[in-house]
């Protein structure tokens, strides 16, 4: 199309007859582009099909369709509600971005699956005041 632009052949126009110095050769090719936008424009309807069948009869995602391991796609409703977790805070027991950890068959290992053969610390149900974690001899009066 550049080329034919290259060439002098004026866009948009329904007929060519009145520009003798348009060479024949762009009508060939203008011909060729116009077959191949036709064609391209068809393959589009393929791609509406897939999306009204995907949409109409295509299977669910799981909660996690990706296997991720952080804990924004552990949270009970996927996508997260207001609150994400609910009245309790899971507990984390590794690293977001552990995949293939030791000892393990499966590369997916959840932060909030306890490790295997440990005691499960259950759910935190109350946060600590954020006074605790400083230091007395770090508090301004």
């Amino acid at each position: 199309m550049h080329y034919l632009g290259v060439l002098g052949m004026p866009r948009r126009y329904y007929a060519y007859e009145g520009y003798s110095f348009i060479p024949p050769s762009a009508q060939t090719l203008n011909t060729f582009i116009t077959v191949i936008a036709i064609i391209v424009g068809l393959a589009q309807l393929l791609f509406l099909f897939n999306l009204a069948w995907s949409l109409v009869r295509g299977r669910k995602a799981e909660a996690n369709p990706w296997r991720a391991t952080t804990l924004e796609w552990q949270t009970p409703q996927t996508p997260p509600v207001h609150g994400n977790w609910g009245p309790t805070l899971p507990v984390v027991y590794r690293w977001a971005y552990e995949y293939s950890p030791p000892g393990r068959a499966d590369d997916f290992v959840p932060q909030n699956e306890p490790p295997t053969g440990a005691p499960d610390m259950g759910a935190e149900t109350e946060a600590a005041p954020a006074t605790s974690i400083l230091p007395a001899s770090g508090v301004r009066t």
